[in-house]
């Protein structure tokens, strides 16, 4: 399978149901063929502030998915990931990218790299070996830490690459991290409070 196949069953395998998109990026038909169901915007900052408006009301337990091409269509999601950012929105953008052995000819545009001041987590899928754990990280920080938009770019070249079934039957959703202290401890301070004398 290609690597834009592989990050599409990923997705689904994320349970992720819709996705908020912009053409032109191949990933948008490979999602369809997987049964995501992509939704068309008339322009990248309306997707962009519609996956925001659902992460808001998922509340970490689903995700926004945007998916633009690459140059202008990520140039146009800047304000919707900067105003993600700054709220702590955790959404996924997967942007398409130069070709490898483009990328830093003028006027290419690197997503991941650009918008590295507004995301918790950008990469780039330079490898089709890299697939799933790249998409493991990215799924790893939307579950946990600092919300916030996460990145994963992937390159025109790279995207219609070969890559193993294996990738994807191996591939686990990372688990999300609660973080509390001890029943315990937190019955001690209750004692130790209700014990205090004024």
């Amino acid at each position: 399978m290609k690597v834009l196949d592989a990050v599409a069953r990923i997705l689904k395998a994320e349970g992720i149901e819709w996705a908020g998109c912009f053409p032109s990026n191949n990933l948008i038909e490979a999602v369809a063929e997987v049964g995501i169901n992509p939704v068309m915007f008339r322009q990248e900052r309306g997707a962009a502030m519609a996956v925001d408006g659902f992460s808001r009301m998922k509340n970490r337990e689903e995700f926004g998915v945007l998916i633009t091409q690459g140059g202008p269509g990520a140039e146009n999601t800047m304000g919707g990931l900067a105003q993600a950012y700054a709220d702590n929105v955790p959404i996924l953008y997967l942007p398409g990218g130069p070709a490898v052995s483009a990328r830093s000819v003028k006027p290419n545009f690197s997503p991941a790299r650009t918008y590295e001041s507004v995301s918790v987590s950008a990469e780039v899928i330079f490898q089709p070996g890299q697939v799933a754990s790249i998409m493991r990280r990215a799924f790893h920080a939307l579950r946990n830490g600092r919300p916030g938009p996460v990145i994963v770019e992937i390159p025109a070249d790279v995207g219609e690459m070969e890559v193993d079934d294996s990738v994807v039957s191996s591939y686990s959703p990372p688990k999300r991290h609660k973080f509390a202290p001890d029943p315990a401890e937190i019955k001690e301070v209750v004692r130790l409070l209700l014990a205090a004398k004024k």
